[in-house]
């Protein structure tokens, strides 16, 4: 009798099932297993206030992610993502959790053939990501994985919950973008929509068809934060917002070599969360960013040297500072005017550039000039190898360094913690060489490890600061060894 029930109900479902299978042309699976060992030393710089005795971190964690794609129709797709990323030997309570990391529906040719509609938690960029990139700025915490609090500027798990509507006007293309990139804190039966932070965009790009392959890129983009013109930023604060409009283009200037050039401006207002009332300020803020490719033609290289595919780049990177991000309206009662302070420095927004570097990982990208110089090639057939040697230094001097809000500290990887520096006057941040080498085993596994060395420059502090300081000028090096297999 049991047998008869399950055996009914195992052909209801499947009878229940037949349409809904019967509506879906194309299921594609795939995934990816990455397992990684990391090495860190000395990622505090030696700041012995700390107070730790091991100042170096080495462990293996994994990250496996499963993807379903789904066709409905030839117009209709749905896509959906889990991720689990995982310490070994962790909790398993926590580590055992599988989080979703995408789920988006792209609706091709809505309303008519231009039009591409893609809703829901998905990952996408713009350019170079210098400015705009879903997974945010990749030095930052990222609360949802597992990872939080241990590497988490490595976390894979990051994607916007948006909507994004794709006109394609060939060879324009124009995007409009909605995002709700933090929902805040929702009411007992409504959600609060007062400290929300919403992000809206549009972004425009063009080929001009000729022969250096030149394509130019306009955007605009706005980030609303109405979290801090609540009680907790003090009476008269308004929404933090960043205007943000830019330009980029690209071009194939000789043979081989690719120059590619982007600009960008901050404006709107800046609120310090320090509970003073009327606590605004202008933002003033500027970056740019020049990155040039040479793939060394085979006919202007020696024999030896053709097998190799030798490849150059240099990358320089500007993002203006602020000398004394800590002024403040000398007015501190509640009515008082607004600030009339400028804030000049660079906010990241949504950037995702030199992930897995050491410097990376320190500091924010604001308030630099950074210099990068790297050499690739194929020593070997299916082997890659990539030296690079990246130099940084401050847009301004640091003023007033000993506030947390000092748009130059030091982050502690894994503890989300920021060592503020005090004013010494200098530029130079310090340089880091990286050397990058992998393997493809096969096409669908790869084996990888990178080592890198961060070596302090003047800015940071010597064995001649005092005790309250301490000192910021140790090397920081880094072992990365990985293999992924992707399905």
């Amino acid at each position: 009798m049991r047998k008869s029930i399950i055996l009914a109900v195992v052909l209801m479902v499947a009878l229940v099932a037949v349409p809904a299978f019967a509506s879906v042309q194309n299921v594609k699976v795939s995934g990816s297993v990455d397992s990684t060992y990391l090495f860190r030393d000395n990622f505090d710089l030696g700041q012995s206030t700390l107070n730790v005795e091991d100042t170096n971190q080495h462990l293996f964690f994994t990250q496996t992610t499963l993807r379903v794609d789904a066709d409905l129709t030839d117009q209709v797709s749905a896509t959906v993502a889990l991720i689990n990323e995982r310490v070994w030997e962790a909790d398993p309570g926590a580590s055992s959790d599988v989080a979703l990391n995408l789920a988006y529906v792209t609706l091709r040719e809505m309303l008519y053939s231009p039009l591409t509609v893609v809703v829901g938690r998905q990952v996408f960029s713009y350019g170079n990501s210098f400015i705009m990139d879903a997974t945010g700025a990749n030095n930052t915490i990222n609360t949802d994985s597992n990872l939080n609090n241990v590497v988490e500027d490595m976390s894979k798990q990051s994607a916007l919950d948006a909507i994004r509507l794709i006109f394609d006007y060939n060879p324009l293309t124009l995007e409009i973008l909605y995002s709700k990139v933090d929902t805040g804190t929702p009411g007992a039966s409504f959600d609060n929509i007062t400290d929300d932070v919403d992000l809206y965009g549009a972004n425009a790009t063009y080929e001009l068809g000729d022969d250096l392959n030149t394509q130019v890129e306009a955007y605009f983009f706005a980030r609303i934060n109405k979290a801090t013109n609540d009680s907790t930023t003090g009476d008269g604060s308004k929404a933090d917002t960043i205007y943000l409009p830019g330009l980029r283009a690209s071009a194939d200037v000789l043979d081989g070599l690719n120059v590619q050039g982007e600009i960008a401006w901050q404006r709107g207002n800046r609120v310090r969360s320090t509970a003073r009332a009327n606590d605004n300020e202008q933002r003033r803020a500027m970056a740019a960013q020049v990155i040039s490719n040479y793939q060394v033609p085979n006919d202007v290289l020696p024999d030896v040297l053709e097998e190799y595919n030798p490849a150059l780049q240099y990358v320089y990177t500007y993002v203006s500072g602020d000398s004394n991000p800590e002024d403040v309206s000398s007015e501190d009662v509640v009515g008082a005017q607004a600030s009339t302070n400028t804030h000049t420095a660079w906010d990241p927004f949504f950037e995702a550039q030199g992930a897995g570097t050491i410097y990376n990982s320190l500091f924010d990208l604001t308030n630099a000039h950074i210099h990068t110089v790297a050499l690739t090639a194929n020593p070997i057939e299916d082997v890659t190898t990539k030296v690079s040697w990246t130099g940084l230094w401050l847009d301004k001097q640091i003023d007033d360094g000993t506030s947390s809000d000092s748009q130059f500290d030091i982050r502690q990887p894994g503890t989300g913690t920021a060592i503020a520096l005090d004013a010494n006057r200098e530029t130079e941040i310090g340089y880091e060489i990286d050397v990058e080498t992998t393997y493809d085993y096969t096409e669908d596994v790869q084996f990888g490890a990178t080592f890198g060395w961060f070596v302090p420059g003047d800015v940071l502090l010597g064995e001649d600061a005092t005790i309250a300081q301490a000192g910021n000028d140790s090397t920081a090096s880094q072992a990365i060894i990985h293999g992924i297999v992707n399905f």
